[in-house]
């Protein structure tokens, strides 16, 4: 990908992260969240283990860029991606259905 489409798909995946981390907080504490300190809030382990295999977390910033790819290949646009088509493709991965498929 181009170095200007990479840049998108990051400020893209902090953009819905910091929506994301703020719908799981009191409003109070989510005044305190920036895009500057955001990442401090995330969890530290950005894999875990299952059935001795490695995966990456869910809602981490690798995640979340490689989610906005996934969905700019089936056609979506970058400025109509939202957290609710993240948390559709989270819930096709948790049912087990093919990607192909999305």
């Amino acid at each position: 990908m181009r170095r200007k489409a990479i840049k998108k798909i990051n400020k893209k995946a902090e953009e819905l992260l910091l929506e994301w981390l703020k719908t799981l907080v009191s409003e109070e504490e989510s005044k305190g969240m920036t895009p500057d300190n955001f990442r401090n809030f995330l969890p530290k382990d950005r894999h875990f283990v299952a059935q001795r295999t490695f995966y990456l977390s869910f809602y981490t910033v690798r995640w979340t860029k490689q989610t906005i790819k996934k969905l700019l290949k089936k056609g979506k646009s970058l400025e109509n991606i939202t957290l609710g088509d993240l948390e559709w493709i989270l819930k096709k991965r948790k049912s087990n259905t093919p990607l192909n498929t999305l």
